[in-house]
């Protein structure tokens, strides 16, 4: 392999370990806002506010897994092209702040 083959396979690794993170820290904010929102007690509210946090971390998760093995097969097979476009991951970023802003409205508005 050339250097810049294996430069773009670590690239492709860094990424990929980026998705698992922000997926992994999202779905920790979904599960604590379910949990923390009311210390006594779940309560619906608490859980209506995390489980779209703790969804869209799970979807993350599985969405940067797939970039991932794309990306791994397109260099495999020395396939020049672009991966494709920033829709999915301007949709995502777009999905957690909306999820982020509705479950501080949900939790700390009464």
């Amino acid at each position: 392999m050339q250097d810049d083959t294996w430069r773009d396979h670590l690239a492709n690794e860094r990424t990929h370990l980026a998705w698992l993170r922000t997926g992994a820290a999202v779905l920790v904010v979904g599960l604590a806002v379910m949990r923390f929102a009311d210390p006594d007690a779940v309560t619906r509210a608490s859980v209506l506010s995390g489980l779209p946090l703790v969804l869209t971390g799970v979807a993350a998760v599985l969405y940067g897994t797939q970039r991932y093995r794309h990306a791994h097969r397109r260099l495999v097979a020395l396939d020049p092209r672009p991966p494709g476009t920033l829709g999915p991951s301007i949709a995502a970023a777009v999905l957690v702040v909306a999820f982020v802003l509705t479950a501080v409205m949900l939790t700390f508005v009464d």
